[in-house]
């Protein structure tokens, strides 16, 4: 009885077991498919959105090139179809043009807003909408900033309100004696020099100094363009059209604030002082380009920390990019000598108030920008290209026959816009210094383009 039990016992255990094994086992196998089912479902879910994603980056950049297409069209199409219709728009209206279809299929649709009040130089934004094809095409949007008209000049960069004339002034202007030339048509510095500079020649018209175009300017502007306000002779020779502007807008904040930068400012970004203030400066020797050599390679280097040297007007000149800021005080003489430079004519406020005479002559030759508070004197075949921003509307003791500026005995004065570029950009003052923007002579200039607004459905 005791064997029989014992195997009953066993026999038992073993079914139990048996039972344990197969209740694990049915776990597993479900706990596995579901797994697997839900591997194939991802999979499934993620190759579908990865169509879907390429398709809709797919449609997307046929949005942006139907958008730039539509662009490129309406700028090409500007003065046949569509310079009247953007002509009668006033300031904040826009003018919507219909949706066109390309062959692909895509589509775009164009919008024209001006943005300038109606009175001056046209300023348009060209929006353009492209649209893919398909439920999942892609919307893309450029934009460009235009122009067009009225043809002004206004290329290059500008400090405030210099340089809107070869000669702005506030005060007294004389220009006599033959032989003497105010020039306000634009011309890139070249020539040689006369008596003791006469071996010294020079040309920016030549390689890739200046750019191609030129743009004209007044020859003067000024408050008062009256006798004896304004007193030309008619011997010496005036070449500007208009020769001279009147603008009765010119006051003391013409001259005083540059745009962003103060008169106070502006003085003190001065490279070099020379002179006193009130007083007769001392010679102090001829200004021409001061060099140094490199102690390893022997290359002949511009010394800038030389307060003569105010650069060089020769093109192979190893100053020719020195444009030095240099403070004038007193009654200064710049003779027999050649540079390039934005000279600021300094005074001292009273009363009375101490401006400075700035005498350019004796064949001296200078390019660039003259600007400040006192007198410009142009005499004795000195010749300056650039522009002059000058107020002499105070007392100033030092200056001859009180002319703010003063243009004789056969000195020579040109607008130069590459001259006043190069002495802007050449600076501290590029920061400071606006590029203008010019109206073409026909047609539509793009000033700026953006792509926004992008959007995948």
């Amino acid at each position: 009885m005791v064997t029989g039990n014992v195997v009953s016992n066993e026999k038992q255990a073993a079914e139990a077991d048996d039972s344990r094994k197969q209740g694990f086992v049915l776990p597993v196998v479900v706990f596995g498919l579901i797994l697997m089912s839900t591997m194939a479902l991802v999979s499934l879910t993620t190759s579908r959105d990865e169509f879907w994603s390429s398709s809709a980056m797919r449609e997307s950049s046929a949005a942006f090139y139907a958008a730039e297409a539509g662009l490129n069209e309406v700028l090409a199409l500007w003065d046949s179809t569509r310079q009247a219709q953007v002509d009668s728009l006033a300031g904040g209206d826009s003018l919507v043009l219909s949706w066109r279809t390309l062959d692909s299929g895509a589509r775009y649709r164009a919008t024209i807003h001006r943005w300038d009040d109606g009175s001056g130089q046209p300023l348009y934004e060209l929006e353009v909408e492209g649209r893919g094809l398909g439920l999942r095409g892609g919307q893309r949007v450029l934009g460009a900033m235009l122009t067009s008209g009225p043809g002004e000049p206004g290329e290059g960069y500008k400090l405030g309100e210099c340089c809107d004339a070869l000669v702005t002034v506030r005060g007294d202007v004389d220009v006599h004696s033959a032989g003497s030339t105010l020039n306000g048509n634009d011309e890139h510095p070249a020539g040689c020099g006369t008596g003791s500079l006469a071996g010294f020649c020079y040309d920016w018209g030549a390689g890739d100094v200046c750019s191609d175009s030129l743009y004209d300017k007044p020859g003067i502007i000024m408050p008062d363009t009256t006798y004896p306000t304004f007193d030309w002779d008619g011997n010496a020779t005036i070449l500007s059209s208009p020769a001279v502007v009147p603008d009765t807008t010119i006051d003391n904040t013409t001259f005083s604030q540059f745009g962003d930068l103060s008169w106070d400012s502006l003085r003190a970004m001065a490279d070099f002082i020379i002179g006193e203030p009130g007083q007769e400066t001392e010679y102090v020797g001829e200004i021409f380009p001061r060099y140094t050599v490199d102690p390893m390679t022997g290359e002949l280097l511009c010394d800038t920390s030389h307060p003569l040297n105010w650069g060089s007007p020769d093109p192979s000149d190893p100053c020719f990019n020195h444009f030095p800021i240099v403070l004038v005080r007193g009654d200064f003489a710049y003779e027999d000598s050649y540079g390039q430079a934005i000279v600021i004519m300094d005074w001292v406020e009273g009363p009375p108030h101490v401006g400075t005479e700035f005498d350019l002559e004796d064949n001296a030759i200078l390019n660039g920008i003259v600007l400040g508070k006192g007198c410009f004197e142009v005499q004795y075949e000195a010749q300056f290209h650039g522009a002059v921003f000058m107020d002499g509307f105070y007392d100033n003791d030092l200056c001859s026959d009180d002319d703010t500026f003063d243009l004789n005995k056969q000195g020579h004065v040109t607008y130069s816009q590459c001259a006043v570029d190069r002495a802007l950009t050449n600076t501290i003052l590029k920061e400071y210094a606006v590029p203008t923007v010019p109206g073409p002579s026909g047609g539509v200039q793009r000033l700026g383009l953006r792509a926004f607004s992008e959007v995948i459905r």
